[in-house]
Order: structure tokens, then C-alpha cells, then sequence
């Protein structure tokens, strides 16, 4: 109603200016007839007063109390009144008459002078016409066509606002009963939204069903992760208490040694563990606020210093390469380390001693992707293994030593930034690639 009620304002002023320009035209008409009513009257009678019948008639015809004044050729006073108001801009010609606003006796008026070139015996020349009145009924012509206009106006917005009530009220009734189905649900209840709406909220509906079923799957992970969570932590925590135990059971001082130093490897690896599970639940918690620019190559530099030392031990050899200079992306650095880490930690853990590792970064224009590829002599992987291998806490089944999150973690890290992660077989070896989508700049080498 609010947009509906300043229309109907800027109408109603637009209604003002033109009632009043109607007005004023009306009685300009009108004006210029009484003057060329007693031009004709001065002729006819050689320049006597206007007769009582004509003055009447004219007077009826205006609506206000008007006057007039004749002046002959030479200036000479015809017939009329004595005074009257000059025009102050403009004079009038024999083919235009000027219209003009003045006083008389102190009031405002409305006139207009006209000139007529007379051959008359008494008037023979130039004789000019002025014919004024007050503007009292021009006024009140005004007001009336404002009013009538405003009047239907008015009722005009009222009924198109009980219209657009009535329409909106039982418009959205469907939707006040969708709100109610939601309403009576509990906070586990994520099952689609079975209630029948009409066509025009199905999109709505069809969305939170969609939104729904992400939650629902959502939860159904986050469920299973702290199953799985609970039971990789249960039989560490149990070692440990076993190993307690049994140093302090131990006379022996070396014997309680050999126990302390296993209790802190189990303790390393639950500490490890856990920090898994920290960064792949910062995984899933990332959103857009926590993005920035940086160098990916400058990245994966850092993780090849902070890992090559652990492929020198394992008498690896280790090389990194790109395709471009400088790869600037957009994205959460500190989880997007952490999952080339891990990758190339794997690789580092499951590659055999003298074997070869690389890792590489390709930018494809045609493709319009960057990839990370970390590639190693171990054996192929197939797709569903492979798939087996990215859920949470799933090793290889050959060396438990790992915590079975770190495929899980670069797999959801990938997500997170639009791309994916994939492995690849090659001639001796495999290569597990992570994927971007080239949604932001790349500056390839120059």
C-alpha cells in the first residue's frame, strides 16, 4: 500500500497543475468571447454603454463580476471603465491577442486586450479592447475539477487495496499451511516435505526438500565419522591403559622404560589422529570468509621442504615441477596445505625405498583447470578401490600405521574449493591428482 499511496500522491499533484491549466483556459476562452461579444456591441451602437440584457448575459457567461474599457484610435477614452490594468511584458497585436495577470481596485484579475482595426464613421482606426474579471470562480472551477479527480482517486486506491488484500490474504493461504507442516516438525525430522502447494511455490518446496536431504546426508556422516572416530580412539586409548599398567607392574627400570616409550608411540599416533579429525572437520566447517589469495606453487614448495627430508630417509628421490611461473588461486591456504601434506606423505609411506616421487602442477586452459599431481612408482589404484580408500579412517590393509584420514581430508578439501580429487594410472606408477576448476586468474609463466 505504501508504493500504491505515493503514486495516487504524484498523481494527485500531476491532477492539480492540470485542473488548474483547465481552468485557466476555460475562462481565458471565455474572456477573449465577452471581448469580441462587446467589440461588436461598441460597433453596432458607435461606442454607447453596454445594454442591461448583454451585460447580464455576459456576466452569467464568466461566473465572476467582470470589466471592461474601449479606446479609440487616437487613445481617447470610448466607453467603460475608467481604469484598467496594463499588460507589463508584451502588447498585443491585430492578430494575437495578450493574456495577462493584474489588479483592479485592490484585487487580483484576469485579463485580456485585443486590438481591431475599425472603419466605422465614429470609430475609424485602431481601437484597443480590454476586458478583466476576478478570479474568484476560476478558483473554485479549479478546486471542483481537483476534488472530483481526487475523490475517484482515492476510491480508486481503496478498492485496489482491498483487492490486493483479499488476493494476497487468500494467495497465501497454501504457503500459511506450509508453514504450519514445518512448524509441527521436530528437529530430526528431515524427510521431504510431503504437503501439496500450488504450482507457484513447488520451486520453494522442491529447494528445501533439496536443502533437506544435504542436511540429512550431512548428518548421517557427521553421525558415521563419530562412530568410526570413537572407534579408532577406543583401541589406543585401551593400549595405552594396558601399557600403564603394565610398566607399573614392572620392577625392572628398563622394562618400565620399553612401556613408557610405547605408551608415548600410541600416544603420538591418537595425537596425530585427532589432529585429523580437527582439520577434516575444518574441511566441512570452511566457507567463503575464509578464502584468500595466494601462490600455489609457493604452497606446495613449503610442503616439498617440510616433507623431503622424510623421503631422503627413506632413500626416495623427490622432485617438484610446474607448468607455470606463478599459479595465483583464491582459496583456504592453511587446509589446502594440509591436504597436499598428506598426499604427498602417502605417497612418501607407500613408495619403496629407491623408488621415485614428484610433484608436479599443470594449468589447462582448454580444460580451464589447474591440477596438483603427485605421482609415485607404487602400484596403480582402481576407481573403486580408490573410492574405498577416501572415506574416513579406510586404509590400504598392508600398513595400518596411518590414521586413514588423509585421502578423506584432500578429498573434502577439493570439494570445498569446486574441484576433485582423482588417481590416475601411468606407465609405472600412479599419480593421485587434486583438480581445480579455473573459476579465478591463473598467470602462467613469463
Amino acid at each position: 500500500m505504501l508504493p500504491l499511496a505515493l503514486v495516487a500522491a504524484l498523481v494527485a499533484v500531476e491532477t492539480f497543475f492540470h485542473a488548474r491549466k483547465v481552468s485557466s483556459d476555460l475562462n481565458d476562452r471565455t474572456l477573449l468571447a465577452a471581448s469580441l461579444t462587446i467589440l461588436e456591441h461598441v460597433i453596432s451602437s458607435n461606442g454607447s454603454l453596454l445594454a442591461e440584457a448583454t451585460l447580464e448575459s455576459l456576466t452569467d457567461s464568466l461566473g465572476d463580476q467582470f470589466f471592461y474599457h474601449v479606446r479609440g484610435p487616437d487613445g481617447a477614452f470610448v466607453t467603460g471603465y475608467s481604469g484598467y490594468p496594463r499588460p507589463i511584458v508584451e502588447s498585443p497585436t491585430l492578430l494575437r491577442p495578450v493574456f495577462y495577470d493584474g489588479e483592479h481596485l485592490g484585487e487580483a484579475v484576469r485579463a485580456v486586450q485585443i486590438l481591431r482595426d475599425l472603419t466605422d464613421r465614429e470609430l475609424n482606426g485602431i481601437t484597443t479592447i480590454t476586458t478583466w474579471q476576478r478570479l474568484s470562480q476560476r478558483g473554485e472551477l479549479t478546486f471542483s475539477l481537483f476534488a472530483r479527480s481526487v475523490l475517484r482517486l482515492v476510491l480508486l486506491s481503496l478498492i485496489a487495496g482491498i483487492i490486493v488484500w483479499f488476493a494476497v490474504k487468500v494467495g497465501m493461504r497454501p504457503l500459511a499451511k506450509l508453514q504450519a507442516s514445518i512448524d509441527k516438525r521436530s528437529a530430526f525430522a528431515l524427510s521431504p516435505i510431503q504437503q501439496e502447494v500450488p504450482v507457484e511455490l513447488s520451486g520453494i518446496v522442491h529447494s528445501m526438500n533439496t536443502l533437506l536431504d544435504r542436511v540429512a546426508r550431512s548428518k548421517k556422516n557427521r553421525e558415521r565419522f563419530i562412530g568410526d572416530a570413537a572407534h579408532q580412539l577406543r583401541n589406543p586409548i585401551a593400549a595405552i591403559k594396558i601399557q600403564a599398567q603394565s610398566s607399573l607392574e614392572n620392577e625392572s627400570g628398563e622394562e618400565m622404560r620399553a612401556g613408557l616409550r610405547q605408551i608415548l608411540a600410541v600416544s603420538n599416533k591418537s595425537a596425530l589422529m585427532v589432529n585429523k579429525m580437527l582439520s577434516s572437520a575444518r574441511a566441512h566447517a570452511m566457507d567463503a570468509g575464509q578464502l584468500t589469495r595466494f601462490d600455489l606453487n609457493e604452497l606446495i614448495n613449503e610442503k616439498a621442504m617440510e616433507l623431503a627430508p622424510l623421503a631422503f630417509d627413506c632413500a626416495q628421490e623427490f622432485s617438484v615441477s610446474s607448468s607455470a611461473k606463478h599459479i595465483s588461486i583464491e582459496g583456504n591456504r592453511t587446509l589446502l596445505g594440509e591436504a597436499i601434506g598428506n598426499l604427498i606423505h602417502n605417497a612418501i609411506q607407500h613408495n619403496v625405498a629407491g623408488a621415485t616421487l614428484s610433484v608436479s602442477t599443470q594449468v589447462s586452459e582448454t580444460k580451464g583447470s589447474v591440477e596438483v599431481l603427485v605421482s609415485d612408482d607404487g602400484e596403480p589404484i582402481s576407481d573403486e578401490h580408490f573410492l574405498q580408500l577416501t572415506q574416513p579412517f579406510r586404509t590400504d590393509g598392508i600398513d595400518q600405521s596411518g590414521s586413514g584420514l588423509g585421502l578423506s581430508i584432500a578429498k573434502d578439501v577439493a570439494r570445498m574449493h569446486q574441484g576433485e580429487l582423482q588417481a590416475r594410472s601411468r606407465g609405472t606408477g600412479k599419480s593421485i591428482v587434486l583438480r581445480f576448476p579455473m573459476e579465478r586468474e591463473y598467470k602462467a609463466a613469463g
